[in-house]
């Protein structure tokens, strides 16, 4: 075992088997962008909806998920982790086939959230005990190519599986077991998930953590019991009897107790104000509890009033029982600046890319057919985009050492830029390029800003350090990125107002990353001491 992890050629396999499974996850969460308009028919949802299905069901699971499972995959192995979370999320993925509701479909959505979490942590930990930190910003790049493979192939997947069942079944009734076109879409591409992760299990070997600083360490005797400490620590009353027993100050659970009545009073308030600003035909209710309508708002917000109240307690939890932990990341400036950069990016690019393929038929006439023309050049620009990204930033790194953040402000521009002519021209041939280029700059951030964050930690947090960094991508750009959009579109009935609104980020993303530049060189001296110590 030990010689082949030390063979050249193996961990570049260890490197492409990851990236497969992270196109995995990356067609079984866009799927959803190209059936939109055959969810938004069937299931009768709003655009808002269709965004709380993309992004919020999701990203909230996956965001507060994300931490528990990356302590497990801190702590245990790297390797069952990633294959357990292939398998539940593929197979949720699958279940969404079976939904006939749009509570079905967003509770498959869910799951699929929960088993993503796990994939990402365990795959970059595993990644940075096989390449050495010089050449991370490039495998972290490489790696990420798997968000455009796989977006891409769930546009050519949806598309085709879609129009193929169309022209062979045009009434559902003759179709297999009464399927329709967008059900058999989420059963072909959940299904062979089970197949990667039997091969992840058989092929793919545990290093020994920390193997390449020199500084190994051992596994988590308890790794479930950590994880499930992580898990708790978002949820009362367990975090607070926790809190009591371990005799912490009672300033703490006072300022606890407050995060729940602030996210209480901050859901029911922008509840609404949501639900005022639309016309009755788009405020769908969902059911009613105790008397009180559910809309698709109240559940919005409920959502990120639960992420708020999660990830302040998982702060308070980590600050009080890991001093080297906080202050490595939520005591550094750097580390919060780019979680920051972070979600206003996500924030832009989920927005765009969840509502691309409803825009484009809502507004250039395009059909099921064209699915597959927008999945390869989102497979082609992308992949070369995060490619060239990997080697372009390490090389900006070189130059200087805030060189990455440089480069994240220089391509997160010309993303905006190309978005802009895309969302309001009136030709095809134009769309299709300015679609192009702005897929081929928007990943560009990935790798260079997830290798600065791991140039923050030490080996032991790398999982965590992940993890915590995608919160604001996640509960902020995903979580409420999409349904922003989803909530324009419907109040004002204009789809590419929205999408420009959400555009609007870019001044905010710069700010910050200029922050975070003005304090890297700190916080990367303080990293280094520690871990020399």
């Amino acid at each position: 075992m030990a010689d082949r992890i030390e063979r050249p050629w193996y961990r570049w396999y260890v490197l492409a088997v990851l990236v497969l499974v992270y196109s995995f996850s990356y067609v079984d969460r866009q799927i959803v962008t190209v059936l939109a308009p055959y969810l938004k028919a069937d299931l009768h949802i709003s655009d808002a909806q269709l965004g709380l299905l993309y992004g919020t069901t999701f990203a909230l699971f996956y965001g507060v998920f994300g931490i528990p499972l990356a302590r497990l995959a801190d702590g245990w192995s790297r390797v069952r982790t990633l294959a357990l979370g292939l398998s539940f999320w593929s197979l949720m993925t699958s279940f969404s086939g079976a939904a006939n509701s749009f509570a079905a479909l967003g509770t498959a959505r869910i799951g699929v959230g929960v088993g993503e979490a796990s994939s990402t942590p365990a795959a970059i930990s595993l990644l940075g005990d096989y390449f050495e930190r010089e050449r991370r910003g490039t495998v972290l790049g490489l790696y990420s190519v798997g968000v455009y493979v796989g977006a891409g192939v769930s546009l050519m997947i949806g598309g085709s599986v879609v129009g193929f069942w169309q022209h062979q079944y045009p009434h559902s009734e003759t179709a297999p077991f009464g399927l329709a076109g967008w059900q058999a879409a989420f059963m072909a591409v959940g299904i062979p998930g089970l197949l990667l992760a039997l091969l992840i299990l058989l092929t793919i070997r545990e290093p020994v953590r920390g193997r390449l600083e020199k500084v190994t360490q051992a596994d988590d005797p308890a790794p479930f019991k950590s994880a499930l400490r992580e898990l708790s620590a978002m949820i009362p009353p367990f975090n607070l009897i926790r809190m009591a027993r371990e005799g912490q100050p009672r300033r703490e659970l006072v300022k606890n107790a407050s995060w729940i009545v602030t996210a209480i009073v901050f859901c029911t308030v922008v509840t609404l104000a949501t639900n005022s600003v639309l016309s009755p035909a788009r405020r769908a209710v969902l059911g009613q509890v105790a008397g009180v309508p559910v809309t698709s708002n109240l559940v919005q917000w409920m959502a990120m009033g639960i992420a708020f109240y999660a990830v302040a307690s998982w702060f308070q939890s980590v600050r009080l029982r890991d001093p080297l932990a906080s202050r490595l990341m939520t005591g550094s400036k750097t580390f919060r600046a780019l979680t920051l950069a972070g979600a206003f990016l996500a924030f832009a690019m989920n927005s765009t890319t969840g509502f691309v393929f409803l825009y484009a038929t809502r507004y250039l006439g395009f059909t099921a057919g064209d699915g597959l023309h927008l999945g390869v050049v989102a497979a082609i620009s992308g992949g070369l985009g995060i490619t060239a990204s990997g080697y372009l930033s390490d090389l900006a790194y070189r130059l200087a050492p805030t060189g990455r953040l440089t480069f994240v402000c220089i391509t997160a521009s010309l993303f905006t830029l190309a978005s802009i002519v895309e969302f309001t021209t009136t030709s095809t041939s134009l769309f299709y390029v300015c679609y192009a280029i702005a897929t081929f700059f928007v990943p560009m951030w990935f790798a260079p800003n997830q290798a600065t964050t791991q140039d923050l930690v030490v080996p032991r947090l790398r999982g965590t350090a992940f993890a915590m960094y995608s919160l604001g991508a996640n509960i902020i750009g995903l979580g409420l990125g999409p349904y922003t959009v989803g909530l324009i579109s419907d109040a004002t009935g204009d789809l590419r107002l929205a999408i420009l609104c959400a555009l609007a980020t870019l001044p905010l993303t710069v700010a910050t990353l200029i922050y975070a530049a003005r304090n890297l060189g700190a916080d990367e001296r303080a990293a280094r001491v520690l871990l020399d110590a």
